[in-house]
């Protein structure tokens, strides 16, 4: 059986390449070449995203914790740093090293390629995948670019981690830990279940949360170095959404599936 395709342009002027849901579990490995779904002009509009976000937060961070500073924001940061650290106890401690954990280099990778697997394994197509995939590696390329500009210290209080990454802003594991709300958007795609939608927004929620106030505790950063990393994590889920659209089985679509229309080689065009 060979994998039968189409391609489309939705209304953002990108085109799409859909998989024909007649042929749902095409031989092999050969999806993983037929349903890619980046072409050249996404990486021109990728450039382009990447270049806004890198210096919209430089000269945000930089006005905040250079131009500008201090401030009443500056002020505020500082204040409730101290308080945290003032106020820590050993179960605290504890709660935050577990929290931080989940937004950790090593296990947000290790997540993101094993839920991928299992994405590729469940629907045969890079689409649910690679939205996971893009969205990490989107944020931790605007994170370490605009932090490394920007430079700004870490609160100066008692740490309770060591970190060779010395700048705080914007927050990396608070983003990484707001972008697991990809997989909320998975979940809308795929089920109307109610408790299903309300779960996974309850749980992206909680990540996210969970790992700013571990953060700040711990006294790797500021209360706007967290708020930084939020928005930066939902601009790159939003991104990538856009990017690549829903898959054309998903409740909703506005791209329905065009079940006979195929195409029999691979455009090379389309996979560069």
């Amino acid at each position: 059986m060979t994998d039968s395709y189409f391609d489309t342009t939705d209304r953002t002027g990108f085109r799409r390449r859909t998989v024909d849901r007649d042929r749902t579990h095409p031989e092999g490995l050969s999806f993983l070449k037929t349903t890619w779904p980046l072409h050249r002009e996404h990486w021109r509009w990728i450039a382009g995203a990447f270049v806004t976000l890198v210096a919209l937060y430089s000269v945000v961070g930089l006005a905040l914790s250079d131009w500008f500073a201090p401030n009443a924001i500056t002020e505020f940061d500082n204040e409730l740093a101290q308080s945290l650290a003032d106020g820590r106890t050993e179960r605290n401690n504890d709660l935050a090293h577990w929290g931080a954990f989940m937004a950790d280099t090593y296990v947000k990778i290790a997540a993101s390629l094993v839920i991928a697997g299992v994405m590729l394994w469940r629907w045969r197509r890079w689409h649910e995948a690679a939205l996971v995939g893009f969205t990490l590696i989107f944020e931790a390329s605007v994170y370490a670019t605009s932090s490394t500009i920007v430079g700004r210290p870490r609160p100066d209080v008692d740490r309770l981690l060591e970190s060779p990454v010395a700048t705080s802003f914007p927050s990396g594991h608070v983003a990484a830990a707001t972008v697991y709300s990809a997989l909320a958007v998975i979940v809308f795609w795929h089920t109307k279940a109610v408790w299903a939608r309300a779960l996974a927004v309850a749980a992206s929620v909680v990540v996210a949360l969970t790992v700013a106030w571990a953060r700040m505790y711990q006294g790797m950063h500021f209360l706007s170095d967290v708020s930084a990393g939020i928005v930066l994590g939902l601009v790159s889920v939003w991104i990538g959404v856009r990017l690549f659209g829903r898959p054309n089985d998903a409740l909703g679509s506005d791209e329905p599936p065009r079940l006979h229309q195929h195409a029999e080689t691979l455009d090379p065009e389309m996979v560069r």
